[in-house]
């Protein structure tokens, strides 16, 4: 068996207890296991399942312990809907483009967080770096071969005609202002009650129709909004630019799982802008930021490379750094990986000098464009995972501004419209967000699905239940299969040794 190309990873039997990232309590708990290396396909089971990485280690809180819940949270690609205030997002930094200025006004609110996803650093006290070394030597020992690196393409843009599902409100308004005179109540004399609308005072009129009747005036022509179906795409917004503007936007989307050489000639260039990022934006101090902590962090990845089936071109699944140049100066990265049925964000960094063009939101646009690329042609990567949402922090709640966004369920594991989720969340931190009580989880693994896992120990290869010959190991791996599925139950591969 090559090991290259399974999932191995290194349970931690001790949870995980830190300071919260949220909270700022000492009470953040959740388990963790260390990655040496995850197909595409494993790693999709475990983020349905709650789980995510920060580096090569992947985590999943304990929900009904953790003082802040993280529910993992994806948007339906197919059916997203621009918001106005998104739609003012994409104007704005395309108005950048076009003029090369930047405005900065003092009314913006910055609604937008740092980043998408959550960076889990409190990793537990031990040396990953040499265990790391140690599963990676033990394997090469056997001679293994490596996989080869996926070939590289820059993200294509596409028109589509989406329908832009905005509501238009209409209400009631007098015109008091041409009419202040009559007005005036006569309080001495009360209305009298059921004989119907004041006669002294104008009738009243939709806001619409006052609005026509002063463009008429001015002798304006009115034209009326065009058809819902006419609503221009996310596509046609971010493809407003022309090749006469000032400024030109060049994305990159540069592999990382196996890094190439396109990645090593940018590499300082990107640390130079995480730094800047983190000392701005999270006040951390230069000592704490280093190229092998950015390495860890935003680089190294567990994923195994993998094309995509035969016939479709694109930049195969794996992990990736989608970066924004403004003409030579790189301006943002978004750190993601791309699986069998979704782009997962990991984190967005972006230079603070340009933090009044909302580059948050603008990244996140650009990644759920990505996602509906690739959808086209992969039926089954139709969503977006934005990581974790804290309902419980009000700063990560732009995240279900994303239309439609879905929550998924700690007990069943069944994806929930969010909006039927803040009643239950604002009630409680931790809830069943599933409200069909007879639902169940459809991947709680059974004692047979247990026995299925393979254990390496002691250089051999064995399935569980030779392993728990060398002792009694059985509720471990209870709850590590309760923990991952049945159906990683049947393809992680448990390094004890």
């Amino acid at each position: 068996m090559d090991l290259n190309k399974v999932s191995v990873v290194r349970w931690f039997e001790d949870t995980n207890k830190h300071s919260c990232g949220y909270c700022k309590s000492e009470n953040s708990i959740s388990q963790g296991m260390w990655a040496e290396s995850l197909t595409v396909d494993d790693y999709q089971e475990l983020i349905d399942r709650g789980w995510r990485r920060s580096g090569k280690y992947c985590y999943k809180s304990l929900m009904e312990q953790t003082c802040c819940p993280l529910y993992t949270i994806k948007c339906d690609v197919i059916n997203f809907l621009l918001s106005k205030s998104q739609k003012k997002v994409i104007k704005r930094f395309n108005k950048f483009l076009k003029d090369g200025n930047i405005k900065y006004e003092d009314n913006i609110q910055f609604e937008e967080p740092d980043n998408h996803s959550d960076l889990h650093q409190n990793h537990p006290k031990m040396n990953l770096s040499d265990l790391s070394a140690s599963i990676s030597n033990s394997i090469q020992q056997n001679n293994l071969t490596s996989i080869e690196t996926p070939s590289t393409s820059n993200t294509d843009e596409i028109d589509l005609n989406e329908m832009d599902n905005s509501q238009q409100k209409t209400e009631k308004i007098c015109d008091k202002a041409s009419n202040s005179s009559q007005l005036k109540v006569n309080t001495k004399t009360p209305l009298k009650v059921g004989v119907g609308a004041d006669p002294t005072k104008p009738p009243c009129k939709k806001a619409k129709i006052l609005r026509i009747e002063r463009k008429k005036a001015k002798g304006l022509q009115f034209q009326k909004s065009p058809p819902v179906s006419n609503q221009k795409s996310l596509e046609q917004f971010l493809e407003e630019v022309s090749q006469n503007d000032k400024k030109k936007l060049r994305m990159c989307l540069i592999p990382t799982s196996v890094p190439n050489s396109t990645w090593k000639a940018s590499e300082d260039i990107e640390f130079q802008l995480y730094k800047k990022y983190q000392m701005v934006i999270h006040n951390d101090p230069p000592s704490k930021l280093s190229l092998d902590g950015f390495d860890r962090f935003l680089v190294k990845s567990p994923l195994k490379p993998k094309q995509f089936p035969e016939g479709i071109d694109g930049p195969g699944y794996g992990s990736f750094h989608q970066q924004y140049w403004i003409n030579d100066r790189l301006i943002a990265v978004g750190v993601i990986d791309i699986l069998p049925r979704c782009v997962s964000s990991v984190y967005f960094f972006y230079d603070p000098d340009y933090r009044s063009l909302t580059l948050g939101t603008y990244g996140s646009l650009r990644e759920v464009q990505l996602t509906r690329y690739l959808q086209k042609n992969l039926p089954h990567l139709s969503s977006y995972y934005m990581g974790f949402y804290i309902h419980s922090c009000p700063k990560m709640r732009y995240k279900g501004k994303l239309t439609p966004s879905y929550l998924v369920c700690p007990e069943t594991y069944h994806w929930v419209p969010i909006e039927k989720c803040i009643t239950l969340l604002e009630a409680n931190k931790y809830s069943r967000l599933e409200e069909d009580i007879d639902a169940i989880d459809e991947n709680l693994p059974t004692q047979r699905d247990i026995s299925e896992i393979q254990v390496v120990y002691q250089r051999h290869l064995m399935h569980y239940d030779d392993f728990d010959e060398f002792g009694d190991e059985s509720e471990k791996f209870k709850l590590i299969a309760n923990f991952i599925g049945k159906k990683c139950c049947r393809s992680l591969i448990f390094w004890e040794q």
